[in-house]
């Protein structure tokens, strides 16, 4: 299976999970799950899970960057 290849339904969990076991880049499987024929539900449940998936020091990395962004107006009022 390519990084980029669209998840199928019924797979689509262990795909997530084999993804990022892989070491596979998160921006590639987030591009997956947007591509893959699925609910808006279904693909936000995939994204937290291949969110749980990084380590705790990605997640805070990026919370952090998120978190300094909406402070400089980025997006934000």
């Amino acid at each position: 299976m390519r990084a980029r290849a669209p998840l199928s339904f019924d797979q689509c969990e262990a795909q997530v999970e084999d993804m990022m076991v892989r070491g596979i880049a998160f921006s590639h499987v987030e591009d997956a799950i947007d591509t893959a024929p699925l609910s808006e539900l279904h693909k936000a449940a995939l994204w937290l899970l291949a969110w749980s998936l990084r380590s705790r020091t990605q997640q805070r990395q990026d919370a952090r960057c998120m978190l300094a962004a909406a402070a400089g107006g980025w997006g934000g009022q």
